[in-house]
């Protein structure tokens, strides 16, 4: 397969599988790193596990915007922190909403923060 058509796997499908997970939870470091070194070989080995090649470019690099000189793969790190903050947003901004109920019942909510235990819920201190 080109370079190409494992760009489009990669950047569409691959990237799309854990989004789920990464939605919900904050994933730790190393299993990032996992992930990503799993899409480094995808791309740079093709899936083969016979021929080892060289990666010509760092994984840095390629995850840059296109404006920025890279292929626009998306860095899970910072796709996890955005998809967690649009969590915090829909908290702070629907007050009435399912999900703050939701926790608002299961948490208490002090001085119109959500709290547990000394734990402050998206923002605040």
């Amino acid at each position: 397969m080109s370079f190409g058509g494992r760009l489009i796997l990669l950047k569409y499908v691959m990237s799309s599988v854990p989004i789920y997970f990464l939605s919900f939870f904050k994933v730790p470091t190393g299993i990032i790193s996992s992930i990503e070194s799993l899409f480094n070989f995808f791309f740079w080995e093709g899936g083969c596990e016979d021929i080892r090649k060289i990666a010509w470019v760092d994984w840095n690099i390629v995850c840059l915007s296109k404006e920025e000189g890279g292929l626009g793969v998306q860095r899970l790190r910072e796709f996890n922190v955005a998809l967690l903050g649009k969590w915090c947003w829909c908290i702070l901004v629907d007050r009435e909403g399912l999900w703050y109920r939701f926790l608002k019942a299961r948490y208490k909510e002090v001085g119109g923060r959500l709290k547990e235990g000394g734990i402050v819920f998206c923002g605040g201190g």
